[in-house]
C-alpha cells in the first residue's frame, strides 16, 4: 500500500469510539472525532524487524495510519489528539472519496496542502536509520521533497519566509503613507532590508 514494502504492511483497525472515549478530550475535539472521522486503520508498521532499517535514538517504530474522513476538511484537533495518544512516530494518510493527503506531528500538526488520488500516493522510505526515515517522511509531507537534509532548518526557513512576506506588505504600506521625508526614507530602508532578506531566503 502507498508504495511501501510488503514487509511493513499490517491491517489493524482502531475502534474509533473506544479510542477517543478513553481519552480526556475537550468537547470540540470529541465533536471532530464524531463528525469528522469515519475509520482509523493502521496499514503499516515501519521498524527494524519489518524493513531492516535500524532504530535510532528514541525512534523504534513509525506507524502509518489511514484515516477515513467524513468530509474533505481535516479534523486537526482530533488528528493532534490521535498522535499525542500513540507512543511512537506516526504518518497519517487522511482519505476522503478516493483522494488523500498526508499529515505528521512535528512541532505541531503539519499537513500537506496537496490532495491527490489515493491510488497514486507513494511514500518513500529513505535513510540509514529510522530517525533519517522519519525526517524523510516529514520532508515529503511538509515540502513534497524527500531530499531535504535538515528538516528543522527548512521548517525554520519556511516560517521566516512567511513572517517576512507579511512584514514586507506591512512595511510597504507604512512607507507609502509616511509624509515626513526623514521618516519615509527610514521606513523605505527598513522595507528594502526586509525585502532583500526575503528574496535571499527564496533564492531570488
Amino acid at each position: 500500500m502507498y508504495g511501501l514494502p510488503s514487509t511493513v504492511t499490517v491491517d489493524q483497525t482502531l475502534p474509533k469510539n473506544a479510542f477517543y472515549q478513553r481519552l480526556s478530550l475537550a468537547a470540540p475535539v470529541k465533536d471532530e472525532f464524531v463528525h469528522g472521522i469515519e475509520e482509523l486503520r493502521v496499514v503499516a508498521s515501519i521498524k527494524e524487524a519489518t524493513c531492516g532499517i535500524p532504530t535510532s535514538g528514541s525512534i523504534e517504530e513509525i506507524s502509518v495510519l489511514r484515516i477515513v474522513l467524513k468530509t474533505d476538511e481535516l479534523p486537526r484537533k482530533a488528528l493532534d489528539a490521535i498522535a499525542s495518544a500513540v507512543p511512537r512516530k506516526m504518518l497519517m494518510a487522511c482519505c476522503h472519496e478516493g483522494r488523500a493527503c498526508l499529515a505528521v506531528v512535528r512541532d505541531g500538526l503539519r499537513a500537506s496542502e496537496r490532495w491527490i488520488a489515493e491510488e497514486q500516493m507513494n511514500i518513500e522510505l529513505r535513510g540509514a536509520s529510522l530517525a533519517e526515515v522519519w525526517d524523510g517522511l516529514c520532508a515529503q509531507v511538509l515540502f513534497d521533497d524527500v531530499e531535504v537534509e535538515d528538516v528543522d532548518a527548512r521548517m525554520a526557513q519556511e516560517e521566516r519566509i512567511a513572517e517576512l512576506e507579511a512584514e514586507v506588505i506591512k512595511l510597504k504600506r507604512k512607507y507609502a503613507k509616511e509624509v515626513q521625508p526623514a521618516k519615509r526614507n527610514a521606513a523605505f530602508r527598513t522595507y528594502k532590508q526586509a525585502l532583500a532578506e526575503l528574496r535571499a531566503l527564496k533564492g531570488e
